[in-house]
This record gives structure tokens, sequence and C-alpha cells, in this order.
């Protein structure tokens, strides 16, 4: 604010976009810290919610989900597992989780000819290994849930055709976010 906006070394203007990304993420961090203190529980979350939001912003403007950090998310999943960071998700439970996410999305990618994108796939899979699996089919629901209504409003308002591509990842962020905080 006291360089209104712009770079202190080149002067460039700053996007907007940063401070509300830094303001979001401290805001679910304290969130996650109110409803679950310092438990280890805790530490997956802001993890995991720091991996949904960098995800969710990539592709809003890049349309991808880069797999090194899909890759983080199923190394994440392995450490989870192994040292029981998500009370009830064991390694097993990961694996289940991320052959029914993965398959889901698959299936869904299949009969929709390619209308969801490999990435959401690849990212449901590795979610499903974090999460377990009725987490993973939870986050999927709500994530369509949660698609549509935001489809609706932004085809009445006009933002949208029906014939636009819609990035797909912030709305799994969301419901992620939504199934850890609330169910």
């Amino acid at each position: 604010m006291l360089l209104k906006g712009r770079c202190r070394n080149c002067g460039t203007k700053i996007s907007l976009r940063y401070p509300i990304v830094e303001f979001l993420t401290g805001l679910l961090f304290v969130i996650f810290f109110l409803k679950f203190g310092l438990e280890k529980i805790y530490f997956f979350y802001i993890i995991m919610v720091g991996y949904m939001l960098l995800l969710a912003f990539i592709d809003i403007d890049e349309k991808i989900v880069p797999d090194g950090i899909v890759l983080c998310l199923i190394i994440t999943g392995l450490i989870t597992g192994v040292f029981n960071l998500n009370p009830g998700i064991n390694v097993f439970d990961g694996i289940i989780g991320a052959t029914a996410g993965g398959f889901i999305l698959l299936s869904l990618n299949f009969f929709s000819n390619g209308k969801i994108g490999e990435g959401d796939i690849k990212l449901t899979a590795a979610l499903g290994f974090c999460s377990g699996f009725r987490e993973i089919i939870g986050i999927i629901n709500y994530a369509f849930i949660i698609g549509a209504v935001c489809a609706v409003l932004l085809l009445a308002l006009g933002k949208l055709k029906r014939t636009d591509a819609v990035a797909f990842v912030p709305f799994i962020a969301a419901a992620f976010i939504l199934r850890a905080l609330f169910f």
C-alpha cells in the first residue's frame, strides 16, 4: 500500500490477485487453526490448502494442472498415510481413494468426449490418495454441485457462453476446503 501497488525495485504495477491470494491463504490457515488447533490434521490441511489454491489459480490462468504439483500431492499422501497425519487414512485407503477418484473422472472424460481434462483426472486421483475413498467421493460430488451453480450464475449474467471451457480445479479446491471445514 505504501508503494501504491507497484514493485519497489522496478515500479511495475502489481496485480491485485497477489494480495488477494495471500489474504485468502492466510485467512484459510487461520480458519483451519481455529477448527483443528495445532493437531497433526491441521498441518495436513494447510499443506493441502496451499496445493489447492496454487492449482486453482494455475488452472484459471493456464487451463493446466502441472504434473510436478500432482506428484507433490502424491508424496504428501504417502507421507500422510505413513505418519498418520490424517487420522483414519492409511496408505491402503489412499490407494482405494486414488483409484476411485481417478476412475470416476476418467469415466466422465470418456463419456463427455474429453470435456473433463486429464489434469483433473490426475488431480482427483492424487487428492483421493491424500484423502481416502469416502472423502474423494464427497469432494467430487461437491465440486460438480459448486461448478454447476457457478456455471448457471455465469451463464445468467452473460459472463460465460455454453461453449466456453471452464477451469474445474477451482471447484475441486472449493469442495475440498468446504468438506474439510464443514463435513
